[in-house]
């Protein structure tokens, strides 16, 4: 499942798509996704993306489902959906 270091938390949207944390800080901090709320407590934060409401729920890795990859590239750790495949 993972190739490389330690990612969790990783989040799970309510679009269906799985985000690293640095995915989700990255998205932030570059303004592609705007900050509506974050509990401290349970992880869960809701960010506006592109007009939409999201909210990530932060999991373990082993909750998350078994199609769920972890790469690491030169920007950072990123979730990768082993479902699909490259044309």
């Amino acid at each position: 499942m993972i190739e490389g270091a330690d990612v969790e938390p990783i989040y799970e949207g309510s679009n269906g798509r799985y985000y690293t944390a640095w995915q989700v800080d990255h998205r932030l901090d570059t303004g592609e996704w705007r900050p509506c709320l974050h509990d401290l407590e349970t992880g869960r934060r809701l960010v506006e993306a592109d007009g939409d409401l999201v909210m990530l729920v932060a999991r373990t890795v082993s909750d998350c489902p078994g199609w769920v990859r972890i790469r690491l590239d030169q920007a950072g750790p990123r979730v990768v959906d082993a479902r699909r495949t490259v044309p």
